[in-house]
């Protein structure tokens, strides 16, 4: 008996193939970076509820030899992460599922932690707080090379 060949339905996006993120005993922390790059040596905490974003932002980080803390996709989430250990730069969207990142900005001050906003929302100043607005943001969708650089500045 002969198996019909199988349509590929056109309207489905087919994303490529690529390795999962690495986790250590799932406790939200990624493993070390898998290969030696501009970035080996960094913690990178990634904020972001968006799960393709958010895994995109993670392969790319760990290709280029960083560690990833999360991802996050709340706040709650992102603080437990950060009492647990304190990262070398931070990724924060803006907008966490209607709950806004920005009481996190004094914990990540109390602990030296330089971040960058990825956020659709990079030109709306109104909506940043006052201690906020001279943080770099970057508008999505955040060009690779753009985040990489933003975050080898941020750690010097």
């Amino acid at each position: 008996m002969t198996r019909p060949a199988v349509m590929r339905d056109p309207r489905i996006l087919l994303f490529p193939a690529r390795r999962a993120p690495h986790r250590e005993g799932g406790d939200g922390t990624g493993t070390q970076g898998t290969t030696k790059g501009p970035m080996s040596g960094m913690t990178v905490l990634v904020v972001e509820d968006d799960f393709i974003v958010a895994y995109d932002m993670q392969m790319m980080l760990e290709e280029q030899g960083a560690r990833v803390l999360g991802p996050a996709s709340s706040l709650a989430e992102a603080q437990e992460l950060i009492a647990k250990e304190r990262p070398t730069v931070a990724v924060l969207d803006v907008n966490l599922n209607g709950e806004y990142v920005f009481p996190l900005l004094d914990e990540l001050r109390s602990k030296d932690v330089p971040f960058v906003f990825a956020t659709a929302y990079a030109d709306e100043d109104r909506l940043f707080p006052e201690a906020a607005r001279s943080a770099p943001r970057l508008p999505k969708p955040v060009l690779p090379n753009v985040l990489i650089a933003q975050l080898m500045r941020l750690k010097r």
